[in-house]
Formats: C-alpha cells, sequence, structure tokens
C-alpha cells in the first residue's frame, strides 16, 4: 500500500476519526438500548415473580406463627408475643378454615382500611402481571388478603393479611437492583459487540474507505489499488470487487492515456499530410484535363484517390476533437435536407435511383450542418453497400416522441463479423479505403440532438437504418 504525504494523511485523519467515532458510537448506544429493551421486556414477569415468591414466603411465615399458636397452651398467646409473631412474619393477620370452621389465629391491632384478595391456589401469570403493575404504578393505601392452603392435603384454608405498601416498597427495590444489574450488563454486553463489530465490519469498512480515497488521489499508481484480505464474507467480496474495478479503472485510464497520445500524433500527421495531398491535388487536377485519354483516365482516378485521402483526414481529424460543438437547432425541411446529402454522397458516375418518399412540409428540428454530416454518412455506406447501383429510399413517420427516418438501400448487406462493433469508430469499415468513422459520428451527432441511429435490419436483400430524433431534440 502506498504511504500519503505527510500533510494529506494529517488532514485526511479527522474526518476517518469522526466518521468511525460516529459509526462506533451509534453501535454502540444501539447495542445498550436493545439490551435494555430486553431487560424491560422480561422484567415485568421477573417481577410478577418476586411478587408471588414475596407473597408466598408471607404465606410460610403465617403457616410457622399459626402452629406456634397451635402448641401454646388453650391456643392462646399474649399480645405482646402476638405481635411479635405477626412483626416476626411481616404480616397483619392471620385466620384458618378448618371443616367448615373459620378461626382467627393472629390479629394486629384493628385498622381501617381496604383490601385486595390474591388466591394462590389458582396462580396465573398475566393475572400476577397485571397486579405487580397495579403495586408498582398505582400504588393504594390498602391490606392484601391471601388465600392458601394450609398443607399438602389442600384440606385447611389460611387466610393471611398483609399490607400492599410493604409489598411495593420490596417491589421498588427489586427494580432498582433490576435496573443496576441491567445496566451493567447492557454496557458490557455494548462494550463487547461494538468490539466485535469494529474489529469484523468498522475496520474493515474504514480500510475500504480510505483505499478508494487514495486510489482518487493517484488512479495511475499501481500501489494505490486494495489489496483483499482474502475474507470469504461480503467484506471480502467487496476487497476483491474493488481490486478488479481499480485494476480495470487503471488498464482504462492506460489506454486513455495513450490513445490521447496517439490522437496527437495522428493530428500532426494528417495536418502534414493534408499538405501533401493539397499539392498532389493540384497536379493530378492538370493532369485529369490532359488531353491524352490515358493521362486524362489516370488523372481522374489519381484525383478520387487524392480525395479519399484527403476526407479520411478530415474525417479522423474531426471525430479526435474533444466533442462536438452545442447544435445550433432550428427548422429544417427534411426533403430538401435529404437531397442536398444525397448530392454529396453520389458522384456524376453514381448511378443510385434515391426515392425520397418524405413531404416537402415535413419539417425538423436541428442542426443544419450536424443534420447533413449524420445524413450523409449513412447515405454514403449505402451507396458504398451498392457499389454505385441499386435504389436507396426515404421515409418518414411521426408520433408524439418525434420522427423516425428510414433509409433503405439494395446493397449486400453487413457482414456478421461487422454487426456487433458496426458503432465502434475505426472497427466497422469493411472497405480497404474506409475510416470506420462513419456510423460512429453519425451516432455520436444524433445522439447529440437527444435521438439515436440504429440499424433495423440488414441482409442479401439491403440494409435498413432509422434515424431517430425527438420534435423539440
Amino acid at each position: 500500500m502506498s504511504v500519503l504525504p505527510q500533510d494529506q494523511t494529517n488532514q485526511n485523519a479527522p474526518k476517518h476519526a469522526q466518521v468511525h467515532g460516529s459509526l462506533g458510537r451509534r453501535l454502540l448506544v444501539l447495542a445498550a438500548l436493545f439490551v435494555m429493551l430486553a431487560e424491560i421486556l422480561i422484567f415485568l414477569p421477573s417481577a410478577a415473580a418476586f411478587r408471588s415468591n414475596w407473597l408466598q414466603s408471607r404465606v410460610q411465615a403465617a403457616r410457622l406463627a399459626a402452629i406456634a399458636v397451635e402448641v401454646a397452651p388453650d391456643m392462646k398467646v399474649s399480645d405482646e408475643i402476638a405481635t411479635r409473631l405477626l412483626a416476626t412474619a411481616g404480616i397483619k393477620a392471620v385466620r384458618m378454615q378448618r371443616d367448615g370452621i373459620t378461626e382467627m389465629i393472629l390479629r394486629a391491632p384493628a385498622q381501617s382500611m381496604p383490601y385486595g384478595t390474591v388466591d394462590m391456589r389458582s396462580p396465573s401469570t398475566g393475572r400476577a402481571i397485571i397486579d405487580t403493575c397495579d403495586t408498582l404504578f398505582m400504588p393504594k393505601e390498602r391490606f392484601l388478603r391471601v388465600i392458601d392452603t394450609m398443607g399438602l392435603d389442600g384440606d385447611d384454608i389460611i387466610d393471611v393479611l398483609v399490607s400492599e405498601s410493604d409489598l411495593r416498597t420490596e417491589l421498588i427495590a427489586f427494580s432498582i437492583r433490576t435496573l443496576i444489574f441491567s445496566a451493567i450488563i447492557s454496557v458490557i454486553t455494548a462494550a463487547l459487540i461494538y468490539a466485535a463489530l469494529s474489529v469484523f465490519f468498522v475496520r474493515p469498512m474504514r480500510d475500504l474507505s480510505l483505499a478508494m480515497e487514495r486510489f482518487q488521489k493517484t488512479p495511475e499508481d499501481p500501489q494505490s489499488v486494495i489489496t483483499p484480505s482474502g475474507r470469504h464474507d461480503e467484506i471480502g467480496r467487496a476487497e476483491e470487487d474493488l481490486a478488479q474495478m481499480q485494476n480495470e479503472i487503471r488498464s482504462a485510464l492506460g489506454q486513455k492515456n495513450r490513445l490521447a497520445a496517439l490522437g496527437e500524433a495522428v493530428a500532426k500527421i494528417n495536418h502534414d499530410l493534408r499538405n501533401i495531398l493539397t499539392s498532389a491535388q493540384l497536379v493530378s487536377d492538370r493532369l485529369a484535363t490532359s488531353d491524352d485519354p490515358k493521362v486524362r483516365t489516370m488523372g481522374e482516378r489519381l484525383v478520387r484517390s487524392i480525395d479519399r485521402g484527403v476526407a479520411l483526414c478530415q474525417s479522423t481529424l474531426r471525430f479526435g476533437k474533444a466533442e462536438e460543438q452545442i447544435p445550433q437547432k432550428q427548422n429544417i425541411a427534411l426533403s430538401t435536407a435529404l437531397a442536398d446529402a444525397m448530392n454529396d454522397a453520389c458522384s456524376e458516375h453514381c448511378d443510385i435511383a434515391f426515392d425520397n418518399g418524405v413531404s416537402d412540409s415535413v419539417q425538423i428540428y436541428a442542426d443544419p450542418d450536424q443534420l447533413h454530416r449524420i445524413i450523409l454518412n449513412l447515405m454514403r455506406n449505402a451507396v458504398q453497400a451498392m457499389d454505385g447501383k441499386g435504389t436507396l429510399s426515404a421515409k418518414v413517420n411521426s408520433d408524439d416522441t418525434g420522427l423516425t427516418l428510414t433509409l433503405a438501400d439494395t446493397g449486400t448487406g453487413i457482414p456478421k463479423n461487422l454487426q456487433d462493433r458496426l458503432f465502434k469508430p475505426f472497427s466497422a469499415s469493411s472497405r480497404k479505403d474506409g475510416s470506420g468513422l462513419g456510423l460512429a459520428i453519425a451516432r455520436e451527432l444524433a445522439r447529440g440532438h437527444g435521438g439515436d441511429v440504429r440499424l433495423v435490419r440488414t441482409g442479401k436483400n439491403g440494409t435498413v437504418f432509422e434515424l431517430v430524433l425527438p420534435h423539440n431534440a
């Protein structure tokens, strides 16, 4: 991996630290919240279980107090002992029912207070949770009458009176302890989750971000390409995809630089070659007007060859420009534009029948020069495909989206090996003297107008191209 300059490293460090810290804080907070949420979900059942255990312990203490009274002489104890038994058991009164007879065993001084009933013989978790919430969040000054069996046989019933305020105090203490333990557990769990995610997720993502920034600054440097860690998860696949993409971009940039250098050299060569061909053209023009038929014939052939060489230089230079000019659009009579392009595409020695099926009233909104170049390139290809003999027909269809100009020739068709790269520059010409730029230039100009040039069909019976341009491109 390449080492960044010191100033760039210091400049970028706070930003990455801030992003990393922000993500880490979020992970820590979310983990703590989720653990607390889990604790809250289990708190109410836990509090209900605590409440049931608390009431059960009071019933058990009441059973022991009842036994102590039963072994006393005449089953009677003094008020002082009764008070101590009730205080030790944490209850207010004990009553028993035997053989259908209810007997008060222990009783505290009379207190005027309402009471609720809790039957421990038929426990219900849902009812216990509701009663627990009622005790915690809607406190009332009342007693709870707790009913349970005296022994295992279930014949004798014990009726215990307890203070709900005592139960609420114990529930609050239990809740505070649970909250403290939950907070400790949530912090520890969140820290562990954060550490694991930081190692397996946050840090690799930060490394990916750093690798992308390094490559953005120096894409030509091979050292800026990320080295995959070899992981077999999604992050490992992301690293491999990023490395592949960076290598492809480096290759494309290298090819672009080589093409730019080659284009500059070709432009210089074309410039000098055009000057040479211009001088040769003057000589060939004189030869073409010679009185000697053989010299005149050779001169005409020389003129055509030089014209093709000049046209090739002009096309190459024109395509080598960074971009075409912005279209200067205006309304144009499409039929006239077709006729002008056909005159340029077909010389006086051309025996092509042009069927112009476009009405003189059809108008198209486009750049006149660029539209001429589009149609001329399509027609010139058609003329060359027909070898100077045949029929070229044009028709137009209009709908809500735009105009579609169809040009059909009666040539021999386009070879299959050229159809896939038909619109690629320098690669779609089947003629030795062709540049392979005509269709590439035509499509580029059409797309600059918001339209397109496409091949409809081709075969032994001819080729059909379509030029699609919007109404207000």
